[in-house]
């Protein structure tokens, strides 16, 4: 007899027809998808899916999704309204997870010690979708327009907007300008963080314009710092937020410029019906602590 695992990854798979999306809606990889549906149908001795293009059922796929489906589903949110495992699926990007939210969500273990939390994190264009289909708890991400996800399932705290600086080396010699320019910036390699949003988009159109895109290389905010601080002939993109530490200590300068980095909007996503304490409490424990990092982080009086 197969377990209610794989029947639950086989009705996911039928519904998405595509391994990948089923995978990110499961919240497990692609080839562990797979594995599980090859153990399903060699325990029930029959092949469920067409590999073709996408993932199309056989006739006898069709039988047992058919007789499958509905029940899974009911199961699922049984699970997820009596669980006792008080899970909480959390989203929000690579870096912020490592860089910002580690401490909070320590102090939150501390306070809920038979809570888990398991985390996703992606691009703020991946992670919409799971904030669409309702799968995660409570997320940390870029404002997204009121049509990007479902404001029944969702209530959104604006945290306000975190502010990108330009950084150089300390032995730049762009760093002896009163004001930088954005023709000071050719022959610079230019790193910009990697991801989807308002501000790195802004900024890539302005380079553009300028013929500065050859310069450019889209990085993680971490490596970043790291290339910055041993190399003078680079300038990068830093989120205040992510690098909060490095700044503090002075590991390399913030450039006063005369050209616009626009911020970018944050806040948080949490599931209206999930009315668990253990959420409420992650709630509160993730917004007190950006509100205070954020007035923490106010770089403008060292520019």
């Amino acid at each position: 007899m197969a377990n209610l695992e794989l029947y639950r990854i086989f009705v996911e798979v039928a519904k998405e027809k595509n391994l990948t999306r089923a995978s990110e809606k499961l919240h497990i990889s692609q080839p562990a998808v797979t594995r599980h549906i090859k153990n399903l149908e060699n325990e029930l001795n029959m092949v469920l899916f067409k590999r073709t293009n996408g993932m199309e059922l056989t006739e006898a796929g069709k039988r047992l999704y058919n007789e499958l489906s509905t029940a899974i589903e009911k199961i699922v949110d049984v699970d997820k309204k009596y669980s006792l495992s008080n899970e909480i699926i959390l989203a929000t990007y690579g870096t912020m997870l490592s860089k910002v939210l580690s401490g909070p969500i320590a102090d939150f273990y501390s306070k809920n010690k038979n809570s888990k939390i398991t985390a996703i994190t992606d691009n703020s264009r991946v992670l919409n979708n799971p904030l669409l289909s309702g799968d995660i708890d409570i997320a940390v991400l870029r404002k997204y327009n009121d049509d990007e996800y479902d404001k029944s399932k969702y209530k959104y705290i604006d945290l306000g907007k975190i502010d990108f600086y330009m950084v150089a080396n300390n032995k730049s010699d762009l760093c002896k300008k009163k004001k930088v320019k954005i023709e000071d910036l050719k022959g610079k390699i230019i790193y910009i963080p990697r991801g989807d949003n308002n501000s790195t988009n802004a900024f890539q159109k302005l380079i553009d314009k300028f013929n500065l895109s050859s310069e450019v290389k889209r990085i993680d905010s971490v490596s970043m710092s790291q290339i910055i601080q041993e190399f003078d002939d680079c300038v990068g993109i830093a989120n205040s937020m992510y690098l909060a530490k490095e700044l503090e200590k002075g590991l390399y300068t913030v450039l006063d410029v005369d050209f616009e980095i626009s911020p970018i909007e944050i806040g948080i996503y949490y599931r209206k019906d999930n009315s668990s304490t253990e959420l409420k409490n992650l709630v509160k424990e993730l917004k007190d602590f950006l509100n205070k990092t954020k007035r923490n982080n106010n770089y403008n009086k060292m520019i």
